[in-house]
């Protein structure tokens, strides 16, 4: 009984931080793909997910999150960027909102066949709020919001 107990607490607890557990390695096929994928990536920490693996790591002097189902299929990436590297359409359209200033700026890929897109967080100088623009490589607006 107290083992159960015990289990069912572990298994709260496990569930309420997120379902992600640092491992030092994946399975090799995780592993291959990434390698595959990001060669030279440094800086690699390992999360396992209910469904999924997660790396966090640098490549191409840029921060980066993947995600790999368990067979090693690519799932999603996530790369911080800065304003230098995001195209030139993609700049005019977020230079909308002069009044307000480029706070972060994210790049979403997806392998579900969901085009890519970039999130761009505003913050102002005078409001304690932001704002978020979605945006695709060729400058159309996919969402924004205050």
């Amino acid at each position: 009984m107290k083992k159960m107990l015990l289990f069912a607490l572990f298994t709260i607890i496990f569930l309420l931080l997120g379902c992600e557990i640092s491992i030092k390695q994946p399975p090799k096929s995780v592993r291959q793909a990434f390698e595959t994928m990001f060669p030279g990536a440094t800086h690699v920490e390992w999360e396992k997910m209910p469904s999924a693996y997660k790396a966090d790591f640098h490549h191409d002097r840029h921060e980066k999150e993947a995600q790999f189902s368990k067979d090693g299929t690519w799932l999603r990436t996530k790369t911080d960027l800065t304003i230098f590297d995001i195209p030139a359409p993609v700049m005019k359209t977020a230079q909308e909102f002069r009044d307000w200033e480029i706070d972060d700026i994210t790049l979403y890929e997806q392998a579900d066949g969901v085009p890519a897109f970039y999130l761009i967080e505003y913050d102002h100088e005078h409001m304690s709020r932001e704002k978020q623009l979605r945006v695709f490589p060729d400058g159309t607006v996919m969402y924004a919001f205050q």
